[in-house]
Formats: C-alpha cells, sequence, structure tokens
C-alpha cells in the first residue's frame, strides 16, 4: 500500500509467539502440586477480586506502556535497516 516492508514476516512473528510461550508452560509443567488445594474453601467474590484497579494499572499504565514503546523502537530500526530512515 505505501511501499513499506513488513519489519517482521509471519514465520518470525510465529517463532517469537512460540519461543515466548513455550519456556513458562515448561517451567508450569514441572511445578510441584498444592497438597491441600482441595481442602480449601473457594474464594468470596465480593472480597477477593481476581482483577483489582492496581493490576489493571500496572498491567495497562505501565507495562503496555513500556511493551509499545519497545515495538516502536524496534519497528523503526527494522525500517531504518531497510533504508527508511525517520525524516525531521
Amino acid at each position: 500500500l505505501f511501499f513499506i516492508p513488513l519489519p517482521l514476516t509471519t514465520f518470525l512473528i510465529l517463532a517469537i509467539d512460540l519461543g515466548t510461550d513455550m519456556i513458562p508452560a515448561i517451567s508450569m509443567a514441572y511445578e510441584l502440586p498444592e497438597a491441600d488445594i482441595m481442602m480449601r474453601p473457594p474464594r468470596n467474590p465480593k472480597v477477593d477480586r481476581l482483577v483489582t484497579s492496581k493490576m489493571i494499572h500496572f498491567s495497562y499504565g505501565q507495562i503496555g506502556i513500556i511493551q509499545a514503546l519497545a515495538g516502536f523502537f524496534t519497528y523503526m530500526v527494522v525500517l531504518n535497516d531497510y533504508g527508511y530512515s525517520p525524516s525531521t
């Protein structure tokens, strides 16, 4: 459309996704089970929230911005390597 090369191919995106997801999955496979997990009472959904405002602010406000900036930086570095330098 704009004659700009793709910085990441489909294969490379899949390789990054699978590479970053496999290590945590393997570590969870070797995690020891909790012996009393079925003896514990269920959580109180009115008091024990799974998603809190602190977690939302941390995940979207801090980590999301860091990941977005890292993605834009990487995109610009790859485009610069292809000869599409940012104009001032």
